[in-house]
């Protein structure tokens, strides 16, 4: 039981409780070694009796330890004592984003848009160290006094097993992707989506679904189209509304492939807001059979041969960045249709 005033680990002297969530309660406490001011978040007592959790709980927040970022709320301890499990992180002097979208109700396009480059480049350290966060959200977003933008909570929601979908998390399933809805495996591009949401959110004042329970919301996450912010903002900017659908793609393979794509678009929307720059197709197009158009003619870097039917090629493959191929390019006179008739009537009478 963790009092005001008590001191963990002979050095954190606990002042006053700053926050509650599902898992845990935090604290505002000083470090007496460091004389600093920090943030120590202790997990609630039916946690720190589960074992298992407890295990997955260490390896967790000691990955997340090793994050130094200026858009990260920067981890600095992980212990036990006396049964309490604790983390001591940066103490931001802040609000949460979530209670910032609450007061303005919904933001303008441009501070929603640097808000949301701010939280994709402390995913992009992140995911270079491959931690994924798992739990983005605007409640797991500060900005602090100064302006800064800083992602908290790296790790924690990966321990939570298959207890997501409860009560407990009833804010977290507004931004859950449609992978993780399922219990299916997340990756990067999980954590992309669920940034997706929150600049809906950010942009709208909404989140796109609702619902009477988390597993109703959930299921929506994985059925329902996802709806245009522009049925709010009339006036928001076509290439903030495409990154906004990009990034809430159903399927993963459909979304950024990496948060370093999601930040370039974001940059280049505050340049050119009703660009239409913002790339969003089906994998599935890229092996389709199509017509060769003039353009991918002029592709064409050497000419390296010529058989029976036509000249050999070097060509590039859009779909194999830095590769080269080998075509065959038909003389048209293969193609006439009076030629082919012959032809075929050559073969018959043989």
């Amino acid at each position: 039981m963790v009092k005001i005033g008590m001191l963990i680990a002979d050095r954190y002297e606990i002042l006053e409780k700053v926050g509650c969530g599902g898992m845990s309660d935090v604290y505002k406490a000083k470090d007496h070694k460091l004389n600093r001011l920090v943030a120590i978040k202790v997990l609630k007592q039916e946690f720190s009796e589960n074992a298992s959790f407890v295990s997955k709980f260490r390896v967790e927040a000691q990955a997340a330890a090793g994050l130094m970022h200026p858009n990260i709320v920067n981890v600095y301890d992980v212990g036990e004592e006396k049964g309490v499990y604790f983390i001591v992180m940066e103490l931001v002097d802040g609000i949460t984003l979530k209670k910032y979208i609450e007061t303005r109700q919904g933001l303008p396009v441009q501070e929603a848009v640097t808000i949301a480059i701010q939280v994709a480049m402390g995913l992009e350290a992140a995911h270079r160290n491959h931690i994924i966060h798992r739990d983005i959200k605007p409640q797991n977003i500060i900005i602090s006094k100064e302006g800064k933008v800083k992602v908290t909570d790296f790790g924690i929601a990966k321990i939570a097993t298959s207890n997501t979908i409860t009560s407990n998390v009833m804010g977290s399933v507004h931004y859950t992707s449609p992978e993780q809805a399922r219990g299916g495996y997340s990756d990067e591009k999980s954590d992309i989506y669920s940034l997706g949401i929150t600049l809906f959110e950010m942009l709208t004042g909404k989140v796109p679904y609702t619902g009477e329970t988390t597993v109703a919301i959930a299921i929506r996450h994985i059925q329902d189209p996802m709806p245009s912010p522009r049925q709010y903002v009339r006036d928001l900017p076509y290439s903030v509304e495409q990154i906004v659908m990009k990034c809430c793609e159903k399927s993963p393979d459909r979304r950024y492939q990496n948060t370093a794509e999601l930040i370039a678009d974001l940059k280049r929307s505050l340049m050119d807001p009703d660009g239409d720059f913002v790339k969003r197709f089906s994998p599935d197009d890229l092996g389709s059979t199509r017509a060769i158009t003039p353009e991918e003619r002029q592709a064409i870097k050497q000419v390296t041969g010529r058989g029976a039917a036509g000249e050999i090629d070097t060509v590039t493959d859009d779909t194999l960045p830095g590769e080269t191929v080998k075509a065959a390019r038909l003389d048209e006179d293969l193609f006439d249709e009076e030629n082919t008739d012959t032809e075929t009537e050559r073969e018959l009478e043989e």
